[in-house]
């Protein structure tokens, strides 16, 4: 009898094209498996142009067993990737998987307000308040096993409730929708770890993209975030301020 660890590695290998010929159809990243990917040991990461369609197909090399996402072919599969990923057993929720569904200049666009309460993270001075490498590091801390327990959310896109605004020539789609959930922090004590519920809620407007109509491959590119003011939670502004170190 197989193991289902031992099918998730050789599932994570071949995904990869580990094999005889030694062919790795992934790219080196700062989370990657050195044990899994020894190549990337010394490897200097190498991004393609964000602009060509080859920079949404080549997926980082991962660091442990991946979770079984929905083909990004539609821009309401990325938006439910996200919650799968977000919503994985610790074990499988993956930075890389998360980094996937953007594209390499993504922008974040967070709630004014919020920049005002966290100008140390949001800073006015710089030409992006919010970028891919800033949100790299956040999925590295808001997915890590060490730091959340769990999320749950109990509101994101409704293709039957919420907004969506195609572009002319159906390369760019915009989301509109509120959201809601729940994250569990894990918080160290001296004697034993306790856990704290941070709720947030608000609405998200995300741009998605795709280089062609063909053979699409959609991904987030600007996402833009509206705090709820008649609420006590945190907005996804907050979130990535208070898990961005």
């Amino acid at each position: 009898m197989i193991s289902l660890r031992t099918f998730l590695l050789a599932a994570l290998l071949v995904g990869c094209a580990i094999g005889d010929s030694e062919q790795v159809d992934c790219r080196c990243a700062p989370d990657t498996s050195i044990e899994l990917f020894p190549h990337c040991a010394d490897a200097v990461e190498e991004r393609p142009d964000p602009k060509t369609p080859l920079s949404t197909q080549i997926p980082d090399c991962p660091s442990g067993p991946q979770l079984f996402l929905r083909e990004r072919t539609r821009p309401e599969a990325v938006l439910a990737n996200l919650i799968s990923i977000f919503q994985a057993q610790p074990e499988f929720r993956s930075p890389q998987q998360y980094m996937e569904q953007f594209t390499e200049d993504f922008v974040f666009i967070p709630d004014p307000e919020d920049v005002q309460l966290y100008p140390e993270v949001y800073a006015v001075d710089r030409d992006t308040l919010w970028g891919s490498a800033e949100e790299r590091n956040f999925s590295r801390i808001i997915l890590s096993s060490e730091r959340i327990l769990s999320a749950h959310f109990t509101r994101w896109f409704r293709s039957s409730l919420d907004e969506r605004i195609p572009s002319d020539d159906e390369l760019r789609e915009i989301f509109i929708f509120p959201y809601e959930a729940e994250f569990v922090e894990i918080i160290g004590a001296a004697e034993a770890d306790s856990v704290a519920t941070i709720g947030i809620k608000g609405l998200a407007t995300i741009e998605l993209v795709t280089p062609t109509v063909e053979n699409p491959v959609w991904s987030i590119a600007v996402w833009q975030d509206q705090r709820d003011r008649a609420s006590a939670k945190f907005s996804l502004g907050e979130l990535r301020a208070l898990f961005s170190q």
